[in-house]
C-alpha cells in the first residue's frame, strides 16, 4: 500500500470521528460550534487536522477525548471528572428540561400531559448546546 492511500484512509478515518464529536457533518453546524469560519470546518471534514486552539476549544465543548479524536485509540469520552470550572446542569435545570420536554412531545402527539401513559425521553448532556431557565417556577416536577 503507498503512503498516498495510507494518508487517505486516515483522513477518512479522522473525518469519521471529527463528525461525530461535532454532532454534524454540515461546515456550517461545525463553525458554530467550534467558533470556526466555514472554510476551516470544510477543510476539517475534507481530513486536516484541526490547530491546537481548535483542539482546546473541542476539548471544552464536548466530552471526547482527543487523543481518541486524533488517533481512533484509546477511551472515545474524557473520564466522568469535570474540570471544577465547568458548568454542570443543575437539578433545577434538569427538571425544566423535563417537563418542557414532556409538554412539547405532548403537544406533539395531540395528548395531554397528564395521559396514562408515561413516556420517556432522554437526552444527553453533550447534545445541550445552550442552557436557559426561561421561567421561575416554585414547583419542580420529578
Amino acid at each position: 500500500m503507498s503512503s498516498k492511500k495510507s494518508t487517505n484512509v486516515e483522513e477518512a478515518a479522522f473525518t469519521r470521528r471529527f463528525i461525530e464529536v461535532c454532532g454534524s457533518s454540515q461546515p456550517a453546524e461545525i463553525a458554530r460550534l467550534l467558533d470556526i469560519s466555514y472554510q476551516a470546518a470544510k477543510n476539517y471534514l475534507l481530513g486536516r487536522i484541526p490547530d491546537a486552539g481548535v483542539l482546546k476549544t473541542i476539548a471544552a465543548r464536548t466530552d471526547f477525548s482527543l487523543h481518541w479524536l486524533l488517533t481512533g485509540i484509546g477511551e472515545k469520552f474524557v473520564s466522568a471528572q469535570r474540570p471544577p470550572d465547568t458548568p454542570v446542569l443543575s437539578d433545577e435545570i434538569l427538571a425544566l428540561i423535563k417537563r418542557e420536554c414532556r409538554k412539547n412531545v405532548a403537544e406533539i402527539l395531540d395528548q395531554s400531559p397528564s395521559t396514562t401513559h408515561e413516556k420517556v425521553i432522554t437526552v444527553n448532556s453533550k447534545d445541550i448546546r445552550d442552557e436557559r431557565i426561561i421561567e421561575k417556577t416554585t414547583s419542580l416536577e420529578s
